[in-house]
C-alpha cells in the first residue's frame, strides 16, 4: 500500500488538476513538488542538462507538458518491460 504523508496529499490534488496544467510556466519549486523531490535535485537536473528546461538571465522555466513528456520517456538507455 502507497503512504503518502498530509503535505504531499495537497500536492496531489493540486497537480491532478487541469487548471495547474493550464499554468503555461512552471519556475523550479512547483516541479520538484511535482516530482516530489528537492529544489536541489532539480537543479543537478537542470546543470547535467537532463531535464527539459527554458533559461532566461538567472531564471529557469520549466514548461508543464515537456516535465509530462520527459517522465513518459523515462531513461533511454533502459530497456522497458511490460507484464
Amino acid at each position: 500500500m502507497l503512504h503518502i504523508n498530509k503535505k504531499h496529499q495537497n500536492y496531489r490534488s493540486k497537480y491532478d488538476s487541469d487548471e495547474f496544467f493550464n499554468n503555461q510556466i512552471w519556475r523550479v519549486n512547483d516541479v520538484a513538488d511535482y516530482l516530489r523531490c528537492s529544489v536541489k535535485h532539480i537543479y543537478n537536473l537542470t546543470y547535467r542538462r537532463e531535464i527539459p528546461f527554458v533559461k532566461k538571465g538567472k531564471l529557469l522555466f520549466f514548461i508543464p507538458t515537456e516535465i509530462h513528456n520527459w517522465i513518459l520517456e523515462g531513461d533511454l538507455n533502459e530497456k522497458h518491460y511490460s507484464a
